[in-house]
Parts: structure tokens; sequence; C-alpha cells
């Protein structure tokens, strides 16, 4: 019995160990052009910028005004899908996957940060010929967006930060993950492989609402994430990456310092529900920004992932992108001491020592 059971265990143990080598040789991998077969939509493009074969899509009326979107953390181009859709009749937008995430192509520099993004969105602009537009970034994206606009000056007209975290968080209030994941993460998940559950475990943590983590929508995650030489690639990019909730506490204050900076007008576009960002942080974002008119809207029992949350927010963001009037404020903006109210009609009323709009969407 005791040789049959330390026979079992060590065929265990060899059957872990080949497990992982095979993992960590891309046994598990899919082909860049099989994924793009797959993910790949109409309006796709794959151009390459600076070495890169970028994945872009440019969709909107070429006479309209133009907002370059950025996505985050585990994300894609395609999280845009449903804003894109509802605003591309007003508004010319153009969005990529950045290395190493979606259907980009690797990066020949080996540099993958969210400072080689901002260098790829300069090339961006250059090769369609941009003199100036907005920017905006979800998450991790938003930073890129935020440092790209104080870079280029002579770009950026309009900001637009979603889900930002952009200031120090206290401990408290840090997003926290349970022991058994975060061992999994150290001694499986990075080491060897993310498995299919392991997506599916994130997007219920930032997603609030169940129903829209959908089988499809974590098939994609957990494919995109499987090109070769990702799980390396994606390594050196959370590396360099300086908003990780371990760091905000410490990091998170050169970037609010980045923050205050800001000189354009600002949309911050917020989901008040799950697990990751609550709506006191989007108070400090916007109190932050004093230099520059801004404008907080937060979608009550949304989460991280606000494009398939609340797909409404498109007509906010596409009103921001097409009304002068925002533009032409040019006042501080005052803290908020509470997340703002819900009434009828969504908006606040406008703070008298500022024309800042607080509002709460339904």
């Amino acid at each position: 019995m005791r040789r049959w059971l330390w026979g079992s265990m060590g065929l265990l143990l060899l059957a872990a160990i080949a497990f992982a080598v095979s993992a960590r040789a891309g046994m598990f991998a899919v082909p860049l052009n099989d994924l793009r077969a797959r993910y790949q939509e109409p309006s796709s493009r794959y151009v390459r910028i600076d070495g890169v074969e970028l994945h872009i899509m440019d969709d909107g009326p070429r006479d309209a005004p133009v907002l370059i979107l950025v996505h985050g953390h585990y994300q894609s181009a395609r999280i845009w899908d449903p804003w894109v859709g509802r605003m591309k009749d007003r508004v010319r937008v153009i969005r990529f996957d950045m290395p190493p995430y979606g259907l980009s192509g690797p990066d020949p520099s080996g540099v993958y940060s969210p400072q080689r993004v901002e260098q790829l969105i300069a090339g961006i602009a250059a090769h369609y010929k941009l003199k100036t537009f907005a920017i905006g970034g979800i998450s991790t994206g938003s930073a890129v967006s935020m440092r790209y606009a104080l870079a280029h000056l002579d770009q950026i007209d309009k900001l637009v930060l979603i889900n930002a975290p952009l200031v120090p968080i206290p401990p408290a209030l840090q997003p926290k993950s349970p022991w058994y994941m975060a061992t999994l993460e150290t001694w499986v998940f990075r080491p060897v492989y993310r498995p299919r559950a392991f997506y599916s475990y994130l997007l219920h943590r930032l997603i609030a609402d169940p129903a829209k983590v959908t089988p499809a929508l974590i098939d994609e995650t957990y494919d995109m994430h499987r090109k070769p030489g990702n799980a390396q690639t994606l390594d050196r990019f959370t590396a360099n990456l300086r908003f990780e909730a371990r760091d905000y506490g410490q990091r998170s204050q050169k970037t609010s310092g980045q923050l205050a900076d800001v000189r354009v007008p600002t949309l911050i576009l917020w989901g008040d529900a799950g697990s990751m960002l609550p709506m006191s942080v989007a108070c400090r974002v916007q109190a932050t920004i004093t230099k520059a008119p801004t404008r907080l809207i937060a979608y009550p029992g949304a989460g991280h992932f606000l494009p398939l949350e609340a797909p409404q927010a498109a007509g906010e963001l596409a009103d921001f992108m097409t009304a002068p009037g925002f533009a032409s404020q040019n006042q501080a903006v005052p803290a908020c001491n509470a997340a703002p109210a819900v009434r009828p009609g969504g908006a606040l009323p406008q703070s008298s020592r500022a024309p800042a709009e607080q509002a709460h969407r339904r």
C-alpha cells in the first residue's frame, strides 16, 4: 500500500513537471494568425509603427473630432466595442492593442512598458497625420493617456480618465486577493501557466454584474493571453507597471503629482461597484486636477470594465467630444466631499465655486 502511494505521488509529480515544462514551452499557445482570424473586426488594420505590427481600429467620420482610446491591463481594444458602436456617427475613434495584449504583434525592441506605449501612440498620431485630438484610457490606460497628454501639450485638447488609479489609495481600500489566490499566482499562475479558470476568477472580480461575465468573454480573455511568448512579455509589462495594487501607496504619489499638472478639459467616468476603485478615489482624482475644468460622472452598479457594464456612457463621452462649451470653462475644480447623490435627470447642481459637474447616471 505504501509503495503504491509513493508510486502514485511520483507519477503525479512527474505529470506536474511535464505540464509545467510544456506550458512554459508554449504547448498551449494560440498562433497570432489564428487569434486574428477569430477576433479581428471589420475595421481592423495592421499597421507597422516603429517596428511593431499594431492592431488598430479606426471608426467614424474622418472630419469628426478624434479620440484615441487606450485599454487597460488584461484587456484589448475590443473592450471599447459597446461605446464605439454608439459614438461612431459623431466621433472618430481610434483604438489599438498595446503590446503585449490583443492582436498586435511582438515588439522587436523587446521593451514592454507603459512608456513604450506612449511612444507608439506618438507613432499612431504621425501615421494618421493627427494634429490635435483627445485621448482617453481605462485603468492602466488612463495613466498612459494622462502622461501622453502632459508630454504632448500641442496635440491633446481633451482627456478622458476611466476608473483611473492615479492617486494614492489608503491600505483599507486597496483591492486584496484571497490568500489562496495570492499563493497560486506566486507559485503556479505567474511562473507556469494561467488557465481559463484564472481569467474567469479575474473577470468576476472586476465586473460587478455576473451576467456580463459570459463564457464568450472568458474565452476571449483567455485566448488573447495565449499568444506565443505572451507569458514572458506580459511579465515584463507587469514589472514595469507603476499602478499595481501593492504600489498604490508609494508610486501613485508621483502619479498624483503628474495628475495635478493636467491643463486640458477632463472627463472622469467611474463605475462605483466592484472590488477595485471606490467612488472616494474618483473624487480624489477630480480634486487633484485643479488647473483644468473637469466633469465626474459615476455609473451605479458598474464595475471596472465600464464600457462593457455601462454602454450608455458613450452618450456622455460623445457629448464631451462634440460640445464646445465644456472646453471654454477655465476654473479650478473643488474637491467633492462625498460621492454625488442620485437625482432624477442625473446631474447635480453645479458648484458655486467652479463649473464642474458631478453626476450619477442610472
